[in-house]
């Protein structure tokens, strides 16, 4: 039903003139005419005064199919920042009627998860404004510093906070149940080693490799972070460079040897696999390729305070995400944009210093 239609069967059930109607909405009958004979449509800014009003969420205004409304949702949570409390609401409850109807639970599941993470990432951004305030005013309070452990991951000193044992005891479960899902394995195996778990790292290594769907590489990276986190250095080393000598152009294997060189802090390396990894995807005409190479340079670049490169690259990921995504607005581009603000800032002040 198209809006025009929509709004006249709206007026009518409520038993409404189109005098009536235009009273309530602060214009004209002639407008509400024009409205319901399509010849205009309510502007953007009317549609939730009607929605109101009505009753009716702006979706069903419009007679949006599910699978239209979820790619609305989908579209929602990639490109804004903060969704208003009653759109909040508004999705949040559509999602859960649907966990009873829909056929696909899981897609469903999947995206309150990701609602609720939206919100939860929306406000870890305030959570870690005001906790930096906070802390800068009275730098001798502690009770914001575990507040940033939260929201930025910054260190637990304690081990019964900074351990992921919970995480863990979920990914042995899920393997038990569906013991043939290869990337479950890898996920176990980060835990274990971010817990110098490195003995139980390698028996469920040796479970992944045994399985048909496992990647050679993958296996290789793995023995190799093991090996590390074993303080065996000079065996670490000789893995990744034999990692480079079998797959000296997959773009995966060059993304990881960069997270290996940045995790190292030999950053020179880092930059030179990271880009090689963004330059493969694009040459290999893989779609889409994302932004995760440019990120880490742009970090490499601050770390080392050299804000001029840092503010190229992000010329580069405004570019790409403008080509790859057509992105030109929104939230990616906004936290860009605003990275390059405080890189600006960050080298404008160096450069005083330095006068």
């Amino acid at each position: 039903m198209e809006l025009g239609n929509k709004i006249r069967m709206l007026r009518l059930r409520a038993g409404l003139t189109q005098e009536m109607l235009a009273e309530e909405m602060g214009v004209s009958f002639q407008t509400i005419s024009k409205w319901e004979n399509s010849v205009c449509a309510p502007d953007i800014s009317m549609l939730p005064k009607l929605s109101v009003y009505f009753g009716v969420t702006i979706d069903e205004m419009f007679d949006l199919t599910t699978e239209q409304r979820l790619h609305r949702i989908e579209k929602m949570l990639d490109m804004e920042r903060e969704l208003p409390n009653s759109t909040f609401t508004e999705v949040e409850e559509f999602l859960a009627g649907l966990l009873e109807t829909y056929e696909d639970k899981t897609k469903i599941n999947s995206f309150l998860a990701r609602l609720y993470y939206h919100r939860v990432s929306s406000d870890s951004e305030k959570i870690d404004k005001y906790a930096r305030k906070a802390m800068k005013l009275r730098p001798d309070v502690k009770d914001c510093q575990w507040l940033l452990q939260q929201t930025e991951g910054a260190v637990a000193k304690d081990w019964n906070i900074s351990n992921h044992h919970r995480v863990i005891t979920f990914y042995k479960e899920l393997i038990r149940e569906y013991p043939q899902i290869a990337p479950n394995y890898l996920y176990l195996i980060d835990n274990l080693l971010a817990d110098n778990r490195t003995r139980e790292a390698g028996e469920y290594l040796q479970k992944y490799s045994s399985l048909e769907g496992h990647e050679e590489y993958r296996k290789l990276v793995y023995q190799g972070k093991i090996a590390l986190a074993e303080h065996k250095v000079q065996e670490a080393e000789e893995i990744f460079c034999e990692l480079e000598s079998r797959f000296p152009e997959h773009c995966n294997v060059a993304f990881e040897l960069a997270n290996h060189y940045a995790k190292q802090c030999d950053y020179e390396k880092a930059l030179h696999y990271y880009e090689k990894s963004f330059e493969l995807d694009i040459k290999q005409g893989n779609h889409p390729v994302f932004i995760d190479a440019l990120e880490a340079m742009i970090l490499i670049h601050e770390i080392q305070e050299r804000y001029d490169k840092a503010l190229e690259v992000c010329d580069r990921e405004l570019e790409h995400l403008k080509e790859e995504f057509g992105f030109t607005e929104g939230e990616p581009v906004r936290k860009v944009a605003e990275k390059k603000q405080e890189l600006y800032e960050k080298y404008k002040m160096k450069n005083t210093e330095q006068i």
